[in-house]
């Protein structure tokens, strides 16, 4: 059987910025992410989020974002600043706090852009490498 760390190791090597207000959950997904031969960029804060994302968009393979987060930038005002400006940039989606059916989160959910906290490893890992395996057989 084919762990997940195997098959992140094999893939692995994107640039991923991760976004969000809670120092532990930054560092957990960094140590996640960069066991599976990611590139971690963090960022505390939408708008410092942006400003990463300004500078180094070409660099990024992927923003993980939380949802909920203080400050004029939260989750989906970086993600829709992105999606304006660098189309081809992906952007998914984390959160704890919204409830089940809230129409946003059910949306996300549905596009396969949201993943729930808490979250382990593998289910970190699955939901990354997934999308990267989407995306590379649509290109």
């Amino acid at each position: 059987m084919t762990t997940s760390s195997t098959i992140r190791g094999e893939r692995g090597g994107r640039t991923i910025l991760v976004v969000d207000d809670e120092p532990g959950i930054l560092q957990y997904i960094r140590r996640v992410l960069e066991h599976g031969n990611h590139t971690v960029l963090t960022s505390r804060s939408g708008e410092h989020a942006w400003s990463v994302v300004q500078r180094s968009q070409a660099k990024l393979d992927l923003v993980l974002t939380d949802i909920i987060m203080p400050g004029s930038i939260d989750g989906p005002t970086l993600a829709a600043r992105i999606e304006r400006r660098y189309k081809k940039l992906p952007v998914l989606f984390m959160t704890g706090a919204l409830p089940e059916n809230d129409e946003q989160a059910v949306e996300m959910t549905r596009k396969g852009r949201l993943l729930r906290k808490p979250f382990s490893p593998q289910q970190l890992g699955e939901f990354i490498d997934s999308h990267f395996g989407e995306s590379e057989a649509g290109t």
